[in-house]
């Protein structure tokens, strides 16, 4: 890997930030030079989103996505930025910072920089990279497209796992060459744009200190640097829901369009991720509309669903690849056999969200500011924390309960790698939720 390769990398994701800055800015999220400054980390995320499902759109259409049709996707969405950055400030979701710079964010920044230096040395070591995720990518850029014939063969692991992350991984490869030590700096990129989302969304609104606790706290957690290294789809698609609730939250405060806009394409985005992802999208948009007691936010969690997991399901039916997941063959008689299943789970999957050797102290931060903000009752933004924290935890006990493969050997191969899309969630919240207490 050279420096070449790394530049290759860097220039993919800058279309990625500038096609986001695009479906941010058409939705209102900032306006103005001064507003896309500081809607860099949020935009990247949401570019992401909008590129990978709409990449995994095409490749069921057929596309090859090379370079061409990779720049020109990322253009089309990007378009939407010269509009906004001639509009004049007015209403928009960004708020100016209240934070003065601080210690706290230069720590931060140089720990991000160690990490970014420690993976640049590391080789792609991880099994479940290695057996289905890297090879999706390579194959969709060696074979130029969805091939049928490579993507339905029988010992393919997870054939059946949606493509956003093989995409975005092929088109960096289309660039940087086949070079597989540049994706666990692709998931950097991912961790870094989740933390900068995390202060520009909370920076403007919360006077506290907790904004920078989760922040310090997530960069420096031993269970970030070791899947970041893994360089498999659980950071991404726990950056994409985090974000997706941070958005989902200041919609139910200010009730701004534009973020629950946002809040759907990275829900989209997490859906065509991982299973997990529709999990959480599920959780999020339907506690959404019962704290707002609104139909809006279902409507946009069924156009997030439609969007992120429609396409490929077809692609899957048109090619008779079974469901692998465990929804797909839920049985009464089955989960009644198999009740002695949900305290097991459940206790084990919150034994590795509290876990100060994976996540340091971050949940029970949150758990904490939430008590405190539920006992004030002067905001919904509890109930909804609440809500979407207890209804994704209780979708990972449900895959659990109803898995077909051994208890034992699925929690402890995969449960501490699940639990980090809660993590991220609780942590994108806890600067907002400390503003409500």
């Amino acid at each position: 890997m050279t420096g070449d390769h790394l530049l290759g990398l860097v220039l993919v994701n800058l279309l990625f930030l500038a096609a986001g800055l695009g479906v941010t800015g058409a939705s209102g999220w900032w306006r103005g030079v001064a507003g896309l400054r500081g809607a860099l980390g949020l935009s990247y995320l949401a570019g992401v989103a909008a590129f990978g499902i709409t990449a995994q759109l095409l490749y069921v259409c057929g596309a090859a996505m090379v370079v061409w049709q990779v720049v020109l996707v990322c253009a089309v969405f990007a378009l939407a930025t010269i509009r906004a950055l001639r509009r004049p400030a007015g209403e928009m979701v960004l708020q100016r910072s209240r934070q003065p710079f601080r210690f706290a964010a230069l720590g931060i920044v140089l720990m991000a920089a160690l990490i970014g230096v420690d993976l640049w040395y590391q080789p792609l070591w991880a099994y479940d990279s290695w057996t289905f995720w890297t090879p999706k990518a390579h194959a969709l850029w060696a074979l130029h497209g969805l091939d049928a014939g490579w993507f339905t063969q029988a010992d393919l692991t997870s054939r059946d796992y949606p493509i956003l992350l093989p995409s975005v991984e092929a088109a960096g490869f289309h660039v940087t060459g086949y070079e597989t030590s540049l994706l666990d700096i692709q998931s950097l990129f991912f961790a870094v744009a989740f933390l900068r989302a995390i202060y520009e969304a909370c920076a403007g609104r919360a006077r506290s200190a907790l904004l920078w606790a989760p922040l310090a706290m997530l960069v420096v957690a031993p269970s970030l640097t070791d899947q970041l290294a893994a360089a498999e789809a659980d950071v991404p698609v726990a950056a994409l829901f985090g974000a997706s609730g941070l958005a989902a939250a200041l919609w139910l405060r200010e009730r701004h369009r534009g973020s629950l806009c946002v809040a759907a394409v990275l829900a989209a985005g997490a859906s065509a991720t991982k299973v997990e992802g529709l999990v959480f999208t599920a959780a999020l948009f339907i506690t959404l509309a019962a704290v707002a007691r609104a139909a809006t936010p279902l409507l946009a969690g069924v156009a997030a669903v439609v969007a992120g997991v429609l396409p490929w399901r077809v692609w899957l039916e048109l090619h008779h690849i079974p469901n692998q997941g465990s929804y797909s063959r839920l049985g009464a008689g089955y989960l009644a056999n198999h009740v002695a299943r949900v305290p097991e789970s459940a206790a084990y999957l919150l034994v590795k969200m509290l876990d100060p050797r994976a996540w340091l102290l971050l949940v029970p931060l949150f758990l904490f500011v939430l008590w405190r903000a539920w006992l004030e009752r002067r905001s919904p933004l509890p109930a909804f924390a609440a809500g979407t924290f207890v209804l994704a935890f209780g979708g990972l006990v449900l895959a659990y309960w109803s898995t077909r493969l051994g208890l034992h050997y699925q929690l402890t191969t995969s449960a501490r790698r699940v639990v980090t899309g809660i993590v991220f969630f609780g942590a994108a919240l806890t600067p907002l939720l400390a503003e409500a207490a």
